[in-house]
């Protein structure tokens, strides 16, 4: 480790003291998105500073309770577990501290943020800003969503890690489209106001097995809540109620790290930071990418725009597309009640040639992020590149629309789609996968890599496509 002269040690200091008065006085000239940068890093290491030192007060607490129970004679295992808990969640809270420290001195001197990761994490981290106080996590009261779908969702709209998919009106789509059974649980404080939300769909099946999902078919769920000891109560609560309900696992989609759970982290979100015209995204692009985009241009496509009238074209090329990758088909009248519960945040994009869609993109929309949970092209047009167009004109309508982030969707580490992704400049987020295991049974493997499912891609990639679009369905709804 290379030690420090003195002066450069109070230089840090003061960067990190206060960062966007040391960067307007090191930098009059620096520009705005830097000052802007600053601010959103400063309040999540404010955030994190307050969590951690919340935890060390709890685990004062907790160490004094441990030895008033030593001395009364009492059991002090639950304590114990309780401490494991807390110490683990403050190992994780000192490692984001680190980082968010680096990301705020990179800003000053961008070559401090050039370290030997070879995929550098997006701009999106994995921290979380809590608008609650530790204070705040004490008598909560945790229910079930009955009534209360509009104060649900006045609670998702205002608290920023919340995702569309954290809204209540997936819990009728879902039902509506697959039939199953929703569990939504909310936190009430002791004034009665919503502090945290978590939903949860029970998927139930002979073939893939009894368990739950927050949020199944995409790629953002848990729970959220005003503070972490909240979101670990409503967790509590989701656990209990799946002991009674005799669920094998529940799976919960986070983007945050919880320290004590199982977890698989083998998958990454893919996010490009938007520049505000598309002449900056073309000019960021190698000249390799820039003559794949052109090679599809020269057949002179037709890009159309649509929602509900490009629907059949749209399922058409995905339902062939799903056919040919061995994977069971959503039904259509998924997607569209996806476009009638949100007709102003969700679009298609398709692309003819010679009056035949060839390529179509599903795209859902929600405050600075446009994402792409569905996209499909027809084989015989990859040797024109059509693929290629069509992420184009996509990123073109995102920077029209104002989106500051583009969501290319997950990836496993290192895969051939990671790579896709990563050559439009997009970067991981990490994504964590954790689990509730019943019995203290093994982690869940519904995924194509199973060998378990080889024969059935095998055998499903040679059914015609009308076939796979009436049993496709049928399956993948039970596939999470």
């Amino acid at each position: 480790m290379i030690s420090m002269k003195p002066e450069q040690l109070n230089q840090r200091k003061l960067r990190l003291k206060d960062p966007i008065d040391t960067f307007t006085r090191e930098f009059p000239d620096g520009d705005q998105q830097q000052i802007d940068q600053l601010k959103k890093l400063c309040q999540q290491y404010q955030s994190n500073n307050q969590q951690h030192k919340a935890i060390q007060q709890q685990t004062q607490q907790i160490s004094r309770q441990i030895g008033a129970a030593k001395r009364e004679g009492h059991s002090i295992a639950p304590l114990k577990q309780q401490m494991q808990q807390f110490s683990a969640q403050a190992k994780t809270l000192i490692e984001q501290i680190k980082g968010v420290e680096k990301q705020i001195l990179s800003v000053f001197d961008p070559a401090q943020g050039q370290e030997s990761d070879k995929h550098p994490v997006s701009t999106e981290t994995t921290q979380r800003i809590y608008s609650g106080s530790i204070e705040d996590s004490h008598n909560i009261n945790i229910s079930r969503l009955s009534t209360e779908q509009l104060e649900w969702d006045s609670y998702v709209d205002k608290n920023p890690a919340t995702s569309i998919y954290h809204q209540s009106k997936w819990k009728e789509l879902i039902q509506t489209s697959f039939g199953h059974e929703a569990y939504y649980f909310l936190a009430r404080n002791a004034g009665g106001q919503i502090v945290g939300v978590l939903p949860l769909i029970r998927l139930k099946s002979h073939l893939f097995g009894d368990f739950q999902v927050s949020m199944p078919y995409f790629n953002h769920g848990g729970a959220i809540a005003d503070h972490p000891l909240i979101e670990q109560q409503l967790m509590a609560a989701a656990n209990n109620y799946a002991e009674q309900l005799d669920v094998s696992h529940i799976e919960y989609r986070d983007d945050i790290p919880r320290p004590g759970l199982p977890a698989r982290t083998d998958k990454v979100n893919m996010l490009l930071a938007l520049p505000k015209n598309e002449e900056d995204l073309w000019q960021s692009f190698t000249p390799k990418l820039r003559a794949q985009i052109k090679r599809p241009q020269r057949e002179s496509p037709n890009i159309i725009l649509g929602n509900h009238d490009l629907l059949d074209d749209f399922y058409n090329v995905f339902a062939r597309n799903m056919r040919d990758l061995g994977t069971p088909v959503y039904s259509k009248s998924f997607f569209i009640n996806i476009l009638n519960a949100f007709p102003h945040k969700t679009h298609i994009l398709l692309i003819q040639l010679k009056g035949r869609a060839v390529a179509a993109a599903f795209l859902i929309g929600h405050r600075n992020t446009l994402e792409i949970p569905w996209a499909s092209s027809l084989r015989e047009v990859n040797h024109l590149s059509m693929n290629m167009l069509m992420y184009w004109e996509v990123l073109r309508f995102a920077i029209k629309q104002k989106y500051q982030y583009f969501d290319f969707g997950r990836s496993s580490k290192n895969s051939g789609t990671f790579r896709f992704k990563q050559q439009w400049g997009a970067k991981p987020k990490p994504l964590f996968w954790h689990y509730w295991l019943a019995n203290d049974a093994g982690m869940p493997a519904l995924n194509p890599s199973n060998p378990k499912y080889t024969l059935m891609i095998n055998v499903w990639r040679r059914l015609p496509v009308f076939l796979t679009k009436w049993l496709g369905p049928r399956i993948v709804k039970n596939l999470p």
